[in-house]
Order: structure tokens, then sequence, then C-alpha cells
């Protein structure tokens, strides 16, 4: 469990959650709690870091219909807690996933939500999301937004790699109906944990690919011509002075 002080308790979790519910009523663009989870995990793992105010937008769809400044900065104050929070998960050198340290995404237990669901009320739910699938669709709608970053030249090598952590994404926020044979077969736990692993592994990737220091180029010095005069001052032509190959021994 994390130490950071800014670490987002249940209580603000919660509180960040209502304020999204609150927003999401005057505004269909407002994400809810899982959503923004997961297009957090995807700027944290992505080719490049983007100030949560510049990057967000693309979430929302724009402004908030904030009803007054207040609610405005609790709610930043809050995505801006948890937004170091997953950085600091990211950023974490973990081995398992059930490493204190590791993402915890926050998902939605929706089969916990029908059951405490009145049993006339369950039909207003419509049908609702498979674990996970709201998270990925949030890391996807990051990549979506930031396609230019994520999208390498037709020959990098590395396409298969990103193509392949992106298809997990893809496989968690599916329906069943829409996976192949064998992905049917993994269970949903088994979806998730690929998803999660394959932010690492961006994070890796990406990483790797921004600590290549370009090549430069050592240039010599142009020469001037034989019969210029020295550069040196003699008053010589350069052929006769430093440009003489018997100089040089």
């Amino acid at each position: 469990m994390t130490t950071d002080a800014s670490a987002l308790t249940d209580q603000d979790l919660d509180r960040l959650d209502s304020l999204l519910t609150e927003l999401s009523e005057r505004s269909e663009t407002v994400p809810d709690l899982e959503q923004l989870d997961g297009f957090l995990a995807a700027l944290a793992c992505g080719p490049r870091q983007l100030p949560l105010d510049e990057a967000l937008p693309a979430l929302t769809g724009g402004s908030l219909p904030f009803q007054h400044p207040e609610q405005a900065q609790d709610l930043m104050s809050l995505i801006e807690r948890r937004w170091r929070d997953v950085l600091g998960a990211v950023d974490a050198p973990v081995q398992r996933l059930d490493d204190d340290r590791a993402l915890q995404p926050l998902l939605t237990d929706w089969e916990a939500v029908i059951e405490h669901t009145p049993e006339a009320e369950r039909a207003a739910l419509g049908e609702v999301p498979t674990l996970g699938a709201v998270w990925a669709s949030g890391f996807l709608q990051a990549v979506d937004a930031y396609e230019d970053d994520w999208l390498l030249p037709v020959d990098d090598p590395g396409n298969e790699f990103v193509d392949g952590c992106l298809q997990t994404f893809e496989v968690l926020a599916s329906d069943e109906a829409e996976l192949a044979p064998e992905q049917r077969e993994m269970s949903r736990d088994e979806r998730l944990a690929d998803a999660m692993w394959a932010v690492y592994d961006l994070r890796d990737f990406w990483r790797e690919r921004a600590s290549r220091k370009p090549v430069q180029q050592v240039r010599k010095q142009a020469e001037p011509g034989r019969n210029d005069l020295c550069p040196c001052g003699s008053g010589k032509k350069f052929k006769k002075c430093h440009g003489d190959p018997a100089r040089a021994i």
C-alpha cells in the first residue's frame, strides 16, 4: 500500500465518483470513474508525457458543465491526485501484479451493482459491461485521441509489439460474442491481467525508444584550396604550408 500522503482514500474515490456522476447528468461526454482511470493509465505509459490539463479535454469532449468554481477545483484536485497515484504505480519496478506498488485499476464490480439493485429496477440498467471493459475502453480512447504519437512507420519493427499490447485492451473491451474462440477460453481475470502487464510493457517500450540518442554525424571541417592562402597567417599558399604532406611527417 502506498504511503504517499496525496494518495486517494476510499472516501476520496467516492467523492470523485459522485462528482463525475453528477456532471454526467448534465453532459453525456463526462466519463465515469473507470473510464477516466483507463485514460490515465494510457497517458502514463504512452509515447510522451502530456500535461493533465492538456490531455483531459480529449476525454471529456471539452469543458465540463461545472455549477460553480469550487466544484471544478474539487474535481481537478481529486483527478490530479489519482493521476499521481497512476504515475507512481506505472513507474514502479513491479514483478507481480499483487505487488502493493502495482497499478490497481478502479473497476466497477457490476455483479455487485446488480445484486444490490432491486429486481424491479434491474431492467433499467440495461446490458452492463463486463469486468474491466470500461477501463480498457478509456485506455483505447487515449490511444485514439493521440494516434499520431502512438503510430509508428509501417516498416518499424516495433509496430508488431505495440499492436500486440493494444490487442489486449481490445479483447478486454469486447463483448464475448466478438472474441475469437481462443480468446473466449481465457477468463476475464486473465484478460485483465494481460492488459495490465501490457501497461508495463508499453511503458518500457516507449521509454527505451525515447532514451535512444540520435547519431550525430561528425563533419570534417572544410580545408582551404591548395592555391588559397594558408589560414595560419604565414602568407604562403596552403599547398606550400600546412597543406604540404611533408609537414605532416
